[in-house]
């Protein structure tokens, strides 16, 4: 079935869009400072992703289903910065479309006894989505209890020049999942607490069984 790049390579193409979309962020953002700069580059994304997850027909329903509200809802999100109440549900349907792009991905690359590098993208893309996804979930978090969190002077200052706080977020969510802990943001409140653990761990386990599982694949391949 056809999609937007390729047929055969649906993980690298969505793998270089992630890439790119962390990439022009920040870069975008110290040339140009706005806040919804990053609001907006998420929207691309999704809609993006949107498009090659519904290109399967078994896909079809629930990726309209979740990915159409978390589409327009941060496209809403962007328009109103100021209204975190109200960017609630376009967070919580953008968290719940990214975790049905991590399971899908993850279906995927587990079928078939052949390593490719479709497969290695896909498990490179789950593994980026996954940190995106917790950034969606430490968002929810901060919208909700605002002390939730503590900011250094510079994150701080940064957040409030945020549509969303999806960059800051999405800077503590990768520093979080490689244990890197630089200590510019800390968790507060339980669940932020809870959070980042959970984090953390899946990180360091979704490295060491991946890794397994591809590597046992390609013996197992090698000795037929």
């Amino acid at each position: 079935m056809s999609r937007i790049f390729s047929d055969d390579h649906i993980f690298r193409d969505m793998t270089i869009a992630l890439a790119l979309l962390f990439i022009l962020g920040p870069a975008i953002d110290h040339f140009f400072p706005s806040s919804w700069f990053d609001s907006y580059l998420t929207v691309a994304f999704l809609v993006f992703a949107l498009f090659e997850i519904t290109r399967r027909a078994s896909d079809l329903l629930i990726g309209l289903t979740l990915g159409i509200p978390a589409v327009a809802g941060s496209i809403f999100n962007a328009a109103t910065p100021d209204s975190p109440a109200i960017n609630l549900g376009p967070t919580i349907f953008a968290g719940l479309f990214l975790a049905f792009l991590v399971h899908r991905i993850l279906k995927d690359i587990s079928v078939g006894s052949r390593l490719s590098a479709e497969k290695i993208f896909g498990a490179v893309c789950a593994y980026l989505l996954i940190g995106f996804l917790f950034s969606s979930v430490y968002v929810f978090i901060a919208l909700v209890d605002p002390d939730a969190f503590a900011y250094s002077e510079a994150l701080a200052s940064d957040l409030k020049n945020s549509s969303s706080g999806q960059g800051v977020f999405t800077y503590f969510s990768f520093v979080t999942m490689s244990t890197l802990g630089y200590g510019d943001i800390s968790p507060v409140s339980a669940a932020a607490r809870s959070c980042a653990w959970i984090q953390a761990v899946l990180g360091q386990l979704y490295i060491a069984i991946t890794i397994a599982a591809l590597v046992g694949t390609h013996i197992a391949r090698a000795r037929d």
